[in-house]
């Protein structure tokens, strides 16, 4: 049987809010896209602190873009 493998990654939370992150910036193209995108820019800034810095870039990046195409359509 396979067993679990522990993780002791001490920036474990920064990778969870990283995704969370991005998976609310996907969600600000169809609900809401500043206030979401808002949301997406902060846990993204939140991930970066965390020393998640992909993850963090992705979820302000994704954020902004949501915001800004609300600006044009």
């Amino acid at each position: 049987m396979a067993e679990a493998i522990e993780r002791n990654d001490p920036n474990a939370w920064a990778q969870w809010v990283g995704w969370i992150g991005i998976i609310v910036g996907i969600a600000a193209f169809f609900i809401s896209s500043f206030w979401i995108g808002a949301a997406a820019i902060i846990l993204g800034i939140i991930a970066l602190c965390g020393k998640s810095i992909t993850l963090g870039w992705w979820g302000i990046g994704i954020g902004a873009a949501a915001i800004i195409i609300q600006w044009f359509l």
